[in-house]
């Protein structure tokens, strides 16, 4: 039996936040090849202690970069890397790697992921780098990072376009 290992949201978050208007030069720049947005996503969780996944039956079901000619497309497609996140573990099993869900809206912390869904496929991925509420605790927005068009604590209700909320509940190892 594995133990479900806990995501440091506040680690992925630190990252995020340092390399959401630079590029980390010990990583590939994706941008000329269509968007590095999902490679900054997976670099940030990765730096939230969630660990490269060797494990899944073939390189659609593992997460690992180690250079542009050893990496897998989950780690930089965002569709591939959404269907990865969320069908890596499922209720009531223990595979190596990350464990995520589907979320709500009002469900989402620091860390968790937000995808841009065009005809049922994910084209963008963002990371919720803060969680902003009113004097009363009552949600009022999320500010995002992302990679492509480069921001840093932006209002994710100026983003436009149909979205995936992934909750990140940790890792097995």
């Amino acid at each position: 039996m594995r133990f479900l290992n806990e995501y440091d949201r506040e680690s992925a978050v630190d990252y995020a936040r340092t390399w959401a208007l630079y590029r980390n030069p010990k990583y590939k720049d994706y941008d000329p090849w269509g968007g590095d947005c999902t490679n900054y996503i997976s670099q940030c969780i990765h730096a939230g202690d969630i660990p490269f996944d060797h494990e899944g039956k073939d390189i659609m079901h593992q997460w690992y970069w180690y250079s542009d000619f050893s990496r897998t497309p989950t780690w930089t497609s965002a569709d591939a890397f959404g269907r990865y996140v969320l069908n890596n573990n499922k209720y009531k099993t223990e595979n190596y790697g990350i464990y995520a869900v589907l979320a709500d809206y009002d469900e989402l912390e620091k860390g968790d992921l937000v995808q841009l869904i065009y005809q049922g496929s994910a084209y963008h991925t963002m990371i919720i780098s803060e969680v902003i509420l009113d004097d009363r605790n009552y949600l009022l927005d999320y500010l995002i990072c992302q990679h492509t068009d480069d921001l840093i604590d932006f209002p994710l209700s100026e983003k436009e376009g149909e979205r995936r909320y992934i909750k990140i509940l940790g890792y097995y190892k």
